[in-house]
C-alpha cells in the first residue's frame, strides 16, 4: 500500500537546522524519508480573531505561567487549545523527495547583492535558466496547469493558451487569516520564464491578467483590490513566469523586500515607457536590456558559479 503525505511527514529523519527566523516564526530543518533528503520548514500560525473568546477562556488557555508582574503590566507563559482543523499552532510544509537547489534555498545564507547587466544575462543568467527548467524541474508547475493536482483549490482560470492563467491559494498561506492571503497566478503560456523575457508586445496581457486577477480576487475573499499588492520576483523560484497576491497587511519579510520583489504595475509601466520609445523610432527593447539589481544569497548557484567568479575577476563556470 503507498504511503501517505501523513506517513511521510511521520517518517521525517532529523539530520539538522537549516535555517530559523525568530522575527516571522518560522524553522527549516533537513531530514530524510525512506533514505531520500526531505525538507520540513514550520510556520507558527496567526491567531484567529473570531476565536478570541475562545482564547482568552479556562479552556483556551489550559495552563499559564506568570514571568514579571510591575504595576499594571503582567507577562505571562502559556499553552494555547490546539485542533489541527479549527485551531492549528502550526502550519507544516513538506517537500520530498528535495533537491540540493532546495537545501541551499532554504539555508542560512549571507545575502549579497548583484548587477546584472544585460550582457550578464545574454552570456550566462540566460543559460543557468536553460538549465533550471530542464529534466523535469517544472512538473509540479504543469501538474496544476494540467489539473493533475490542486484543481479543487482553482479560484479563477482562463484556460487560453497565450492569455490565460490559474489564480489558486499559495501553500504559504493558511487559508483562513484573511490579513495574510496569499495566492499565486501560473500563466498557461510557456515562452515567458522571466521578466527578462517581456517587452512591450506583452503591455495587453499583463494588464488584462492585472485585472481580472485584482477582480477575482476581491469577488473571492471580499477585499478591496486596494489592499492587495501583486508583484513578480527577480529572480523567481521557479522559472514559469507567475505573479504574487499579497494582501497589504501581510508581512512577507525578504520574500516582498526591495531587491526581490517588483510591483507589476512598475513593470507595466516600464513597458509602456519602452513601448513610447519604439513608437518615437527608437529600437525594439525589453526588459532583457535593462539591467537589474538585486539580492542572492551565496549558496545560490547564480552567486557561486557567476557573480561570485566576475567579483573576483574570474570566468563563471556556467
Amino acid at each position: 500500500m503507498a504511503s501517505t503525505p501523513e506517513d511521510d511527514l511521520r517518517a521525517f529523519q532529523f539530520e539538522r537546522v537549516l535555517n530559523q527566523d525568530t522575527g516571522r516564526k518560522t524553522l527549516n530543518l533537513l531530514g530524510s524519508i525512506n533514505g531520500q533528503p526531505a525538507i520540513i520548514t514550520a510556520e507558527k500560525t496567526a491567531f484567529n480573531a473570531d476565536r478570541a473568546p475562545a482564547l482568552v477562556s479556562p479552556e483556551g488557555l489550559p495552563s499559564l505561567h506568570l514571568l514579571q508582574k510591575n504595576d499594571i503590566y503582567h507577562w505571562f507563559m502559556g499553552t494555547l487549545q490546539q485542533s489541527a482543523d479549527a485551531a492549528a499552532a502550526v502550519k507544516v510544509n513538506l517537500i520530498y523527495p528535495c533537491t540540493d537547489v532546495h537545501i541551499k534555498k532554504y539555508s542560512a545564507q549571507k545575502p549579497h547583492m548583484v548587477v546584472e547587466t544585460p550582457e550578464v544575462y545574454a552570456r550566462y543568467v540566460s543559460r543557468y535558466i536553460a538549465e533550471k527548467v530542464a529534466g523535469g524541474r517544472l512538473n509540479w508547475v504543469y501538474n496544476i496547469l494540467e489539473h493533475r493536482s490542486e484543481s479543487e483549490k482553482i479560484v479563477y482560470e482562463d484556460e487560453d493558451k497565450l492569455t490565460g492563467f490559474i489564480l489558486l491559494p499559495d501553500l504559504k498561506w493558511d487559508l483562513v487569516t484573511m490579513t495574510s492571503l496569499y495566492l499565486s497566478v501560473i500563466v498557461h503560456r510557456t515562452d515567458i520564464r522571466s521578466i527578462r523575457d517581456l517587452n512591450a508586445s506583452h503591455l495587453a496581457f499583463l494588464r488584462s491578467m492585472r485585472d481580472r486577477v485584482l477582480s477575482a480576487t476581491s469577488d473571492r475573499y471580499a477585499i478591496a483590490s486596494d489592499e492587495l499588492k501583486v508583484y513578480v520576483h527577480y529572480q523567481p523560484s521557479y522559472y514559469h513566469f507567475h505573479l504574487h497576491v499579497v494582501h497589504v497587511a501581510h508581512d512577507m519579510g525578504s520574500s516582498a523586500a526591495v531587491g526581490k520583489a517588483i510591483l507589476l504595475d512598475e513593470v507595466i509601466q516600464t513597458l509602456e515607457v519602452m513601448q513610447r520609445v519604439q513608437a518615437a523610432g527608437g529600437t525594439e527593447i525589453g526588459y532583457k536590456d535593462l539591467e537589474i539589481t538585486y539580492l542572492v544569497g551565496e549558496e545560490h548557484d547564480l552567486w557561486r558559479r557567476v557573480f561570485e567568479p566576475l567579483k573576483q575577476g574570474l570566468e563563471p563556470t556556467i
